[in-house]
């Protein structure tokens, strides 16, 4: 499983990257908003890159709220 997470996480670009280091850190999901605020990440660029990590599915959106799958939030963590 290690090396599935890490070669999709060297396929991404920094600021995806930068993204969800945001979420590894969060315990909770988290809105738009918390994530302008935690980041220096310009908002047009936070939302490409959330819909990239959506496509992808590597995030999970319910409503207005985004987090890491468990899985992966422990190998960023380790990152």
């Amino acid at each position: 499983m290690k090396d599935i997470l890490e070669e999709q996480c060297h396929r991404l670009s920094e600021l995806e990257k930068q993204v969800l280091s945001l979420l590894a850190k969060e315990n909770d999901s988290v809105n738009l908003a918390k994530l302008l605020e935690n980041g220096k990440i310009p908002s047009s660029n936070l939302l490409n890159a959330l819909q990239s990590l959506s496509r992808r599915c590597l995030i999970k959106k319910q409503a207005n709220f985004y987090t890491l799958p468990p899985v992966l939030k422990e190998y960023i963590k380790t990152l």
